[in-house]
């Protein structure tokens, strides 16, 4: 196949929701290296946003975007799980119920050419039970409300399932990563927790960022398209931590682990093969392993620095 080329994104107005979180951020340095023509960046409230690429935003609420004037929606916001934990259920599905009320309002008046939004892996094998498992349930049901929503708006929508993604500008903590990296920095033996095999594959932020503008702005992709995010490679959580060992300059560390062998895999995994084909007819070259986990490690030593 010739390798597709995405369009020029200097005269674009693009709208990214949850700009301030880890996969909208990504997304903000990525239309900043592009050139893109105007990025209209959104979130729970007011704030500022200083890009590594450059310039700052403005970040403003949510309800604003459905009377700002964009030709691609990118669309990142949510609340995670921990907030459930937080809020409660009623809450978080209330929350997250009007985020995505939010947005479908925004492509009935704006009407985009494209809507990129992220799903999860989680989606892949949610119930039916609303309050047994909430956030996979709630992105289910919103894969198939957005796909609606931009069809009715005469926009093309991209559905990332997302799986695992390491690379820079995690913002908080809790991810395997950057645990892992955090003791290896320390000089620190590696102890991991979990007692069954975990089983992940990882994409770059950055690399997915890339791919899904270059998704909304490329002609002669599908109306409707969905991919799930995957590695070029797999790895167990014991290897994952020998590698960070390795890339840090410290595989002299112990890795610590009480391995069951009777308990179920943690397989998070997806199938990437059409991610991978459309990144290189794209063109996009995607970071190996190795160098994503580099990438992480630098980010998060260089944030330890600034505080």
């Amino acid at each position: 196949m010739i390798a597709m080329r995405p369009s020029p994104v200097g005269d674009l107005r693009v709208a990214v929701t949850g700009a301030t979180g880890w996969l909208g951020r990504a997304a903000c340095e990525v239309l900043a290296q592009e050139g893109a023509g105007r990025i209209e960046a959104f979130a729970s409230r007011n704030r500022t946003l200083e890009l590594d690429a450059g310039p700052t935003l403005e970040v403003r609420p949510l309800v604003e975007l459905v009377d700002t004037p964009h030709d691609v929606l990118l669309h990142y916001a949510y609340l995670t799980r921990e907030h459930l934990a937080i809020r409660g259920v009623d809450e978080y599905v209330l929350e997250n119920t009007a985020i995505t009320a939010t947005v479908c309002e925004a492509l009935r008046r704006q009407r985009p050419r494209a809507l990129l939004h992220a799903s999860s892996g989680a989606a892949a094998t949610a119930g039916g039970d609303l309050r047994a498992d909430p956030y996979g349930v709630l992105k289910r049901l919103d894969e198939h409300t957005l796909r609606s929503a931009a069809e009715d708006a005469g926009a093309r929508c991209v559905t990332l399932r997302v799986y695992n993604v390491a690379g820079p500008w995690l913002a908080k903590s809790g991810f395997a990563v950057a645990d892992i990296i955090a003791q290896v920095a320390a000089g620190e033996s590696v102890k991991i927790r979990a007692r069954h095999a975990v089983r992940r594959s990882y994409v770059d932020v950055e690399d997915l960022a890339l791919i899904g503008l270059a998704l909304t702005t490329t002609d002669g992709l599908e109306a409707d398209l969905r991919l799930d995010t995957a590695g070029e490679e797999a790895v167990e959580v014991g290897e994952l931590a020998r590698r960070i060992c390795v890339v840090l300059g410290r595989p002299d560390l112990p890795i610590e682990r009480h391995l069951l062998s009777d308990l179920p895999v943690d397989d998070y995994t997806a199938d990437g093969t059409r991610l991978h084909q459309l990144a290189r007819d794209l063109g996009i070259p995607l970071r190996g392993l190795d160098e994503q986990l580099r990438r992480t490690a630098e980010h998060l030593m260089s944030e330890a620095n600034r505080r």
